[in-house]
C-alpha cells in the first residue's frame, strides 16, 4: 500500500478516522473529508503530514464537485475510495418525519452514489471501492426503517458497478459492522444510558466477548483497498465479532 492515495469520505472520527491513521502506517496519503472546520481540523492533527482534508459535505452534489476538484488539483489520479460518510438516527417507523428521510438517504445513499460517479475518472487502473453499509441490512431492529433502506440502496448497487466498472480496473466490496463503539451513537440523539445498555447487551452477547472497535475494523478497509483483494468483487464482509450467527 506504499504510496497510494486513498480517499475516506467522512474520515474525521470512528471507523473513518481509525481507517485512516492504518492506512497512513501501511504508508498511504489519505485525503479525508468533514462536515465542519473544527472536527477535520482535530482528525488532521492526530493523523500527521501524510493526510489531507477537505470540508464537504456528501449531501450536496454541488459539494462533491469541489471535493473532486480539489483532490484531482492536488493528487491527479487516486487509488481506492472508501465511502464511509454516514449518519444514524433512530426512529420509530410510525413517526419517520419526512426530513429525517431526505437527510438519511441524501447522505447515506444519494451522496455516496454521486461521490463514486464522480470520482471514477480520478480512479487509478486498477483500483478499489469499498462501502460501507451495516448488519441492518439483514438483519431487523426496531426503529431503523430509514438508516436501514438507505444502507440497503447503497449495498445494491455493488454487484452493478462491479460489472460497468470492470473494463476500468475498479472493483467494489462490501463492509457491514456490527454495532461499533464510536459517536455515531452519540449522534443519533441516543441517551447515555441506552448507549450503555445497547454496547453491554453486544458485548455480552457476541462471541468475542466485547464491543466491536473501529481499529478492528482498519486492517479488512485496508485488505480491501490493496491489490491483495484483486479477486474479490461484491464480497460482503460482516465485522460484527459474531453477534449475529
Amino acid at each position: 500500500m506504499k504510496n497510494k492515495v486513498i480517499v475516506i469520505t467522512g474520515g474525521t472520527s470512528g471507523i473513518g478516522l481509525a481507517c485512516a491513521k492504518y492506512l497512513i502506517n501501511e504508508g498511504c496519503k489519505v485525503i479525508i473529508t468533514g462536515r465542519t472546520k473544527t472536527t477535520l481540523e482535530n482528525a488532521l492533527k492526530e493523523l500527521g503530514i501524510n493526510a489531507v482534508g477537505f470540508v464537504s459535505d456528501t449531501s450536496k452534489l454541488s459539494a462533491i464537485d469541489v471535493l473532486v476538484t480539489s483532490v484531482k488539483e492536488k493528487f491527479q489520479k487516486i487509488d481506492g475510495l472508501f465511502i464511509n460518510a454516514g449518519i444514524f438516527k433512530s426512529a420509530n417507523f410510525e413517526e419517520t418525519t419526512e426530513s429525517l428521510f431526505d437527510e438519511t438517504m441524501h447522505i447515506n445513499f444519494k451522496g455516496a452514489f454521486f461521490t463514486i460517479q464522480k470520482f471514477i475518472p480520478l480512479l487509478n487502473n486498477p483500483s478499489s471501492i469499498v462501502l460501507n453499509t451495516s448488519i441492518v441490512v439483514f438483519k431487523a431492529f426496531a426503529s431503523t426503517s430509514v438508516y436501514t433502506a438507505s444502507k440497503a440502496a447503497l449495498e445494491s448497487i455493488a454487484k452493478v458497478l462491479n460489472v460497468e466498472l470492470a473494463s476500468k480496473g475498479i472493483r467494489v466490496n462490501v463492509i457491514s459492522p456490527g454495532v461499533t463503539q464510536s459517536p455515531i451513537q452519540k449522534k443519533s440523539g441516543m441517551t447515555d444510558e441506552a448507549i450503555n445498555d445497547l454496547l453491554t447487551h453486544f458485548s455480552t452477547t457476541a462471541p468475542i466477548g466485547r464491543i466491536v472497535q473501529p481499529a478492528d475494523i482498519a486492517p479488512i478497509v485496508s485488505f480491501l483497498l490493496s491489490e491483495n483483494s484483486w479477486v474479490l468483487r461484491n464480497e460482503k464482509v460482516i465485522i460484527d465479532g459474531g453477534a449475529t450467527l
